[in-house]
């Protein structure tokens, strides 16, 4: 018989000891760095792949046709000049303005009797003034405002973002600067003779209304300068001598154009260059677009701002050639055409819009051509539409949402 052995069964306790394992220490704790799996890489790589091939697919795509979607009739005089504003088309001549939705329906209208209707728009507030004559009206998008009449001729106006105005007059060889606010209050006045300083030709309104921008061109046997000064005024503005808080002067160049953009950057257009400067309280020189020939035309919208020159080829054939460039002064386009144009304009989705009577091309920043068509009547305007494919066209008789294909 075999003998039994006793043996000592192991303790509930310590049985339990030994299957307790010492913890893993993560070996994501104390912020190290986990590199993503290698499977991870390659979807974001993926990912971004065909995100740049859509985008230069669709930079690289261009369009010759097109669909009508939606046509609305319209009864127009010649003189008539469309403009978006708030997603809306706005509609002035010498009888008056009338703001209606693209699709036609009129939203509000103001009759009035100019010779020389002109426009400046800022935020939500538009001012429409009779270049060289008295009469000066304020609308916002729920309609008319006020109107203001002027014993001096108006040469110029702006509009702020809260319907403050700046007006410059002159006559018999003295220019006149007044600020009014919204209801018709003179705010600011102040006068300019030109023994003194010059020939004030164009006026920057700043889109809070603080600060005010001139060219004053000056002739001096026979020679041209002309002079930017800057006025500022919020209570800092107030300290310096007649609010004027810098001045630029520019020996043998004409400046006929200043402009406020985007936060405010003023923009100079010379005769050969173009001036940006800096949003600070002097509004020092931030760069100088030297230009090799005479700038034929200019524009611009809120972000980008463009001029067009000729340039002559080595075979000696002059040909148009656009620029484009960002408010820092960085190129975005250098395109040469050679087709003549009517009009040039830069869109709301930054796009350059060439139009040439019937004729209509529209580029992007890249310079490449997006669409080209000869339509059956003369093309006033173009308005971006709700995706890339989409216009509205101001033609003659008739707008029209287009889609190109």
């Amino acid at each position: 018989m075999e003998e039994f052995k006793i043996i000592k069964l192991p303790n509930k306790n310590e049985d339990e000891e030994k299957e307790v394992d010492t913890p893993k220490r993560d070996k994501y704790q104390d912020g190290e760095y986990a590199p993503p799996k290698k499977k991870h890489v390659f979807l974001i790589i993926l990912i971004l792949i065909v995100i740049v091939s859509v985008i230069v697919i669709k930079m690289l795509t261009k369009y010759q046709d097109y669909e009508v979607e939606k046509s609305w009739d319209r009864n127009d005089s010649i003189e008539s000049n469309f403009l978006s504003f708030n997603n809306n088309l706005l509609k002035y001549s010498a009888d008056g303005v009338f703001y209606t939705a693209v699709t036609g329906e009129l939203i509000w209208n103001y009759t009035y009797d100019m010779t020389n209707p002109n426009i400046d728009v800022c935020g939500n507030y538009i001012v429409v003034y009779d270049k060289k004559g008295n009469e000066i009206d304020i609308f916002s998008t729920k309609g008319h405002v006020k109107s203001i009449t002027t014993t001096v001729p108006v040469i110029e106006a702006k509009v702020a973002k809260q319907g403050t105005i700046s007006v410059l007059l002159q006559e018999n060889n003295t220019s006149y600067i007044q600020l009014y606010d919204k209801d018709g209050d003179v705010l600011v006045s102040g006068e300019i003779h030109p023994e003194n300083s010059g020939y004030p030709v164009s006026m920057a309104l700043s889109s809070d209304a603080t600060r005010l921008l001139l060219s004053i061109i000056n002739v001096n046997e026979g020679e041209v300068s002309t002079e930017l000064v800057f006025y500022d005024f919020t209570s800092a503005g107030k300290k310096e001598e007649d609010n004027i808080v810098s001045k630029h002067k520019y020996p043998g160049v004409l400046i006929p154009k200043v402009e406020y953009l985007k936060n405010d950057k003023a923009i100079a257009f010379a005769d050969s260059k173009i001036i940006i400067y800096n949003n600070n309280f002097k509004a020092t020189v931030a760069k100088e677009i030297k230009v090799s020939s005479d700038i034929k035309s200019i524009f611009y919208n809120d972000t980008h701002f463009g001029y067009v020159c000729e340039k002559a080829e080595e075979s000696g054939k002059v040909v148009n050639e656009i620029n484009v460039y960002n408010l820092y002064g960085f190129r975005w386009m250098n395109k040469e055409i050679t087709e003549g144009y009517t009009d040039i304009k830069l869109l709301d989705n930054d796009e350059v819009c060439v139009i040439n009577g019937e004729e209509l091309t529209i580029y992007n920043l890249q310079g490449i051509g997006k669409f080209y068509y000869k339509f059956d009547e003369s093309v006033y305007n173009v308005l971006p539409g709700t995706t890339s494919r989409r216009y509205y066209l101001i033609e003659g008789t008739k707008t029209e949402e287009i889609y190109i294909k």
